[in-house]
């Protein structure tokens, strides 16, 4: 043994030898020598092969700082020694001081200088209060410590010749600009060793994203406009972790995949069509919509569901789709089929009927009944015992003679622009009736004086077919042969009055008779003539005085003078003549009325005279 060796072997000895319990107060072994330690997954590094060789100078076997300077060789520093103090483990700090500091590290040498004479390799870091150690004891096996900060047993410092870290030599990158809804691929970046494993954390404005922690990431509505970025942590066994973040990307608003929207209905006027929006990807949260007819938006259709109007007949009806949902951009969709329209239906909801008694000649007034739809024209088509009759296309009707015994009902046509055309019939009437034939009451014209014609007057005939018969009356007695619509007076009608009856009849009709109001009683005419004769002297009037009546004997008969300012005196004439003298009658101008009664046959009459007697 050189006189170097011999040196190192007598200061190992005083180090190792040093108790070192005090270290190791607050510490759990996880494992014991080389072969148990490897079994159970704790690696020696290639040490159990490699002990019998020396690093750094050290003492060979096992022992703490051949094995720790071993294990830093192996991570790439030269076998010799970074100082001539760096000997017996307790000295290492001490001339190390200036990588010698409190954070532990993988790869650092924890080292125990103040408080005992031991340095291990540091494995792994649970936390700022717990690590994991491997070490060679002197004396003693190999193991695997966990050493935790309590106590007094945690190292006096951390000696970093070469730690392992991982570092990132190329940024993470996203790769594709971020959009809601699509999938990223990123890559983790470049790093000082590659194959490692790699924990991520997605930050969306500088904030984790709960449960984004995978590599592939599809953002959600609630990033969208947020400045989204991926941190790397890269592990690695033997390092510390490294961690990378990638350069901030904004996200888009996603784009929605539009469904292929239908139409459901038949598409007839006033039956409404429903919009279907087909299948979205994602699913919209809400949908707006559109319709059009012939290409032109319908003002104000803007819900799921659109009525044809009328005037939508023939033409083609599609409905716009336009989706929203939170994070993505509106995207519209059309209905590539067309529906056309077709004529609404009109249904009778109450048959028409028929207004009024079916008779002959008697007006029948049709009402068109209730209908489905509003605002509809009429066509009228009459029918007799079920045959539609050639004109009869009004809203009224008059049976005819021919209709009588049948039943009569009218076939009403429904239509409006846009709707079918549709029929209704009434119920039948009962069979058509005689009619009654119209007519006023007959009047008598004329005078009713003996010779003279008077006439009847019939009305105006409303039933042109109708025929008319009259019978003259003399006091309610029918007359023998005055059928005509004049008859003359004669000596039989003196006294009695005059009316007539006058009977209509056609064909259809029930007969009708009706009888003018009486005239008269008819009378022979008579009138009274008078000549004067004047005696001054004896103050006397003398008056010859005639009554003829025409068609007539004259008559005897009592007439009845009367001086104006005077008396009356009553005298007799007979065979229609006589005289009377009147006496004591004053001078000067007088005048006279005569006037004669008259009978049940003849006419009353007066006459006036004018008379003087001088002075």
């Amino acid at each position: 043994m050189s006189r170097t060796r011999a040196g190192l072997l007598v200061v190992f000895l005083v180090a190792l030898l040093t108790p070192v319990g005090a270290a190791r107060a607050s510490s759990t072994v996880l494992c014991s020598g080389y072969t148990s330690c490897a079994d159970k997954g704790y690696s020696n590094a290639g040490y159990s092969t490699h002990k019998s060789t020396s690093y750094w100078r050290m003492y060979t076997g096992t022992n703490c700082t051949n094995y720790v300077a071993y294990r830093l060789v192996s991570n790439g520093m030269p076998n010799v020694r970074p100082k001539s103090g760096v000997g017996n483990a307790q000295d290492w700090g001490f001339a190390m001081a200036s990588i010698t500091d409190s954070t532990p590290a993988v790869g650092s040498v924890a080292w125990w200088g103040r408080t005992g004479h031991h340095v291990a390799y540091v494995e792994k870091i649970v936390s700022p209060t717990e690590i994991w150690v491997s070490e060679s004891n002197w004396s003693g096996a190999f193991d695997w410590r966990k050493i935790t900060k309590s106590g007094s047993g945690w190292p006096d410092g951390f000696i970093h010749f070469s730690d392992r870290v991982l570092e990132n030599t190329t940024r993470p990158t996203i790769r594709s600009t971020p959009q809601v809804g699509v999938a990223l691929a990123p890559s983790v970046g470049k790093w000082t060793v590659m194959g490692n494993s790699y924990a991520y954390q997605w930050t969306a404005d500088g904030t984790s994203i709960s449960g984004a922690t995978t590599k592939s990431y599809t953002p959600t509505p609630s990033v969208a406009g947020k400045a989204l970025s991926l941190q790397v942590t890269a592990s690695r066994p033997g390092y510390s972790p490294g961690t990378a973040t990638s350069a901030s990307e904004e996200v888009e608003p996603g784009e929605l995949t539009p469904g292929v929207p239908t139409v459901d209905g038949t598409g007839r006027v006033d039956e409404p069509l429903i919009a279907r929006p087909g299948t979205w990807t994602p699913t919209p949260s809400t949908y707006s919509y559109q319709w059009s007819v012939a290409g032109s938006p319908v003002s104000g259709a803007a819900s799921p569901t659109f009525t044809p109007r009328p005037e939508d007949n023939g033409r083609a009806v599609t409905v716009a789709m336009t989706s929203a949902l939170a994070g993505y951009r509106s995207t519209a969709a059309t209905s590539p089929a067309p529906v056309t329209v077709l004529p609404g239906n009109v249904t009778s909801t109450a048959n028409p009927t028929i207004i009024g008694t079916p008779a002959v000649g008697a007006t029948l007034t049709a009402r068109p009944g209730s209908w489905s739809v509003s605002s509809l024209a009429y066509d009228y088509q009459w029918l007799v015992d079920g045959t539609a009759i050639a004109g009869a296309t009004g809203a009224t009707y008059k049976p005819t003679p021919a209709d009588r015994t049948r039943p009569v009902s009218v076939r009403v046509t429904a239509r409006r622009s846009g709707y079918l055309t549709t029929s209704a019939t009434s119920a039948p009437t009962a069979k058509t009736a005689y009619g009654t034939l119209p007519a006023s009451a007959p009047k008598i014209t004329g005078s009713t004086r003996l010779g003279s014609t008077p006439a009847v007057d019939v009305g105006t005939r409303k039933v042109p077919q109708s025929t008319v018969r009259v019978q003259w009356l003399r006091n309610g007695v029918a007359i023998s042969g005055a059928t005509a619509l004049k008859h003359k007076v004669t000596q039989s009608d003196l006294g009695k009055k005059l009316s007539a009856k006058v009977t209509w009849t056609a064909d259809g009709y029930t007969r009708r008779t009706l009888t003018s109001s009486a005239v008269g009683p008819a009378k022979a005419t008579a009138k009274i003539k008078a000549t004067a004769t004047a005696t001054p002297s004896s103050r006397t009037v003398r008056f010859v005085v005639r009554l003829p009546v025409t068609g007539l004997a004259d008559p005897s008969a009592s007439i009845a003078v009367t001086r104006r300012g005077g008396g009356t005196v009553k005298f007799s004439i007979s065979r229609g003549k006589g005289t009377v003298t009147l006496t004591k009658q004053p001078a000067g101008a007088s005048t006279y009325t005569f006037t004669y009664a008259g009978t049940s046959k003849i006419t009353s009459a007066k006459t006036t005279v004018k008379t003087t007697i001088k002075k």
